[in-house]
């Protein structure tokens, strides 16, 4: 059994785009706020108490609760913020494996894993490009020795 947690880039990559969006908010604000003498504070100030509350809250417990495992019997994953939620699959019940990386996955640590079976999907978000080709080599092979015994 394996364990696999989601890789940290992703948060850091996100926390880039969350600062860019507030630059671009308040220099969009800056420009109204000429035709509106209080829009800084009524608008801007929100928004950011939001975006630091998501920041320095949100984004991390979750990257910190989520975790997944891998075994010859079952794959789990758990996560969530509030509620936590476990969804697990029998290892011999995946009928087939995409792994989806990005073009710079191995930088940005967005990479996934989609495991199908009958009826059901479980994604295996935010893998860093090594865990997302062992955890992709490791079903599919599975899948393979499946197809020789029968």
């Amino acid at each position: 059994m394996k364990q696999y947690k989601p890789s940290k880039k992703p948060l850091i990559l996100i926390y880039g785009i969350l600062l860019l969006i507030l630059i671009l908010i308040k220099y969009a604000i800056n420009l109204v706020s000429r035709f509106l003498p209080f829009a800084d504070y009524y608008i801007l100030f929100p928004v950011w108490i939001i975006a630091a509350l998501a920041a320095v809250l949100v984004l991390p417990f979750y990257f910190h609760k989520a975790y997944f495992t891998v075994s010859s019997k079952e794959i789990t994953v758990k996560g969530g913020l509030i509620i936590t939620s476990r969804h697990f699959m029998l290892t011999e019940s995946v009928k087939s494996v995409t792994a989806v990386t990005t073009p710079l996955g191995s930088l940005t640590g967005l990479n996934f894993v989609i495991l199908n079976a009958l009826g059901s999907r479980i994604v295996l978000p935010f893998l860093s490009a090594k865990d997302a080709a062992e955890v992709t080599a490791y079903i599919n092979n599975s899948i393979r020795s499946r197809g020789r015994q029968r």
